[in-house]
């Protein structure tokens, strides 16, 4: 009798889970908004540079997307006992090698919108230029790929992907892609190949997803299973950095691998557990597919996903992120010291890891470098992130990566306790 007991009882809590999950995961499909942003700006130039401030605030001009609010009770970010005067901390101008203000690299230097520093989770800076605000989501392009890494990851150490496995049989609609069985899950998640796509083919992906106004119908699924479509070599170059088609299959094989839509398991996962201030948004294809450039947050949640990080290697057995994946990213590179063209500007060590950039210097820190400036940094030792949001006119330059690196540097000195300096 017992044993029936124990045995209903389990079934009870394995149908209760999901609901509860979901109770606390509101998604919604939003309609792209027919509000015009004015004569200028079009489906072909909302991300041209001159637009840029305007158009990663307003994705929902251009595409349909998904809103995606975690109800769990929201966690209000604290001030720190000192707050930093960011015109009062010196860093070295990478341009010119003159000493500067940290709030002058940020402004002019990184045309920033908005930068947030966290120390044990309190606020010691927030700052808001160029009408963003504290609410406001902005559009990550590029730096969604790390958390896909990551969403990933938890998926190979929920036993719901396979990470020795064909991607191909995560994926069943994609059985007859053979170009596919050479590409792992793991290869996958590392983000460290890409296949040969030509400049025609990645404007069709584009189209595909509605980035622009192109004419490929059917969405971005359609397009990744066209027949022949992986039949190809890997390119000669790794996909450090890149956002490509590569990322769609991700999203697909987490989605198939959860049985349910990738914003569903992103807020479950991830989102829910920041507790954040202000919903997250998704961009999606016409048919609600998630797209793998795709996600949005506010700076405030953006930064808390950095505190998340912290808090899963401090507290390891209580987070879902499993440990293997935060060591990998923070393990000295030792003896390797090979440049890695795409990471030029930052220091002699810094190389990709599933998306993320690992640190060259001083050990225990990452980075999220999304383009145009958009990034999030790391630093495990000190438990101090900043978060920050920028329009810098190029997607990705030296001299930006140099910027932002002096900006760490500078605030990762000033801000650790008094005695420790």
């Amino acid at each position: 009798m017992k044993s029936w007991l124990a045995v209903l009882l389990s079934a009870m809590v394995a149908w209760a889970w999901p609901l509860h999950a979901a109770e606390e995961c509101a998604i919604e499909s939003v309609a792209r908004s027919t509000r015009s942003l004015g004569p200028w700006i079009d489906q072909n130039n909302w991300l041209a540079a001159e637009n840029l401030r305007v158009g990663l605030q307003s994705a929902g001009s251009f595409m349909p997307l998904l809103r995606i609010d975690a109800t769990t009770e929201e966690r209000m970010l604290r001030p720190a006992s000192r707050l930093l005067e960011l015109d009062r901390i010196s860093a070295r101008d990478p341009l010119d090698q003159q000493q500067r203000d940290v709030g002058f690299l940020l402004v002019t230097r990184l045309s920033a919108d908005g930068v947030l520093v966290l120390r044990d989770g309190k606020v010691l800076s927030e700052h808001y230029w160029n009408g963003l605000t504290a609410k406001d989501q902005r559009l990550l392009l590029g730096g969604t790929r790390p958390l896909l890494s990551l969403m990933g990851a938890m998926a190979v150490a929920q036993g719901k992907l396979s990470p020795d496995r064909s991607i191909i049989r995560h994926i069943p609609a994609l059985g007859v892609q053979t170009g596919l069985r050479k590409l792992s899950i793991r290869r996958l998640l590392e983000g460290e190949s890409r296949f040969d796509w030509s400049p025609q083919e990645i404007d069709d992906w584009q189209a595909a997803a509605g980035w622009h106004s192109g004419t490929i119908n059917g969405g971005i699924r359609a397009w990744l299973r066209q027949p022949g479509r992986w039949e190809r070599d890997f390119a000669n170059t790794p996909a450090l950095g890149e956002v490509g088609p590569d990322g769609d299959l991700l999203i697909w094989a987490i989605a198939e691998s959860y049985r349910m839509p990738l914003a569903q398991v992103f807020c479950e996962e991830v989102f829910r557990k920041l507790r954040p201030e202000t919903a997250a948004l998704w961009l999606t294809d016409s048919q609600g597919t998630e797209l793998s450039a795709g996600l949005a947050l506010s700076l405030r949640d953006f930064a808390r996903f950095g505190q998340l990080l912290i808090d899963a290697r401090n507290n390891g057995r209580r987070s879902r992120i499993p440990s293997w994946f935060i060591e990998t990213l923070t393990a000295s590179a030792g003896l390797r010291t090979a440049k890695t063209p795409e990471l030029a500007g930052l220091r002699k060590g810094s190389e990709f890891r599933y998306g993320f950039v690992h640190l060259g210097g001083a050990q225990n820190r990452i980075a999220i470098i999304g383009p145009y400036g958009n990034s999030l940094y790391v630093d495990f030792d000190r438990r101090l992130v900043i978060a920050v949001y920028a329009a810098y006119p190029r997607a990705h330059t030296a001299a930006m990566r140099a910027t932002l690196e002096q900006v760490w540097d500078a605030l990762g000195s000033v801000a650790q306790p008094v005695g420790k300096r």
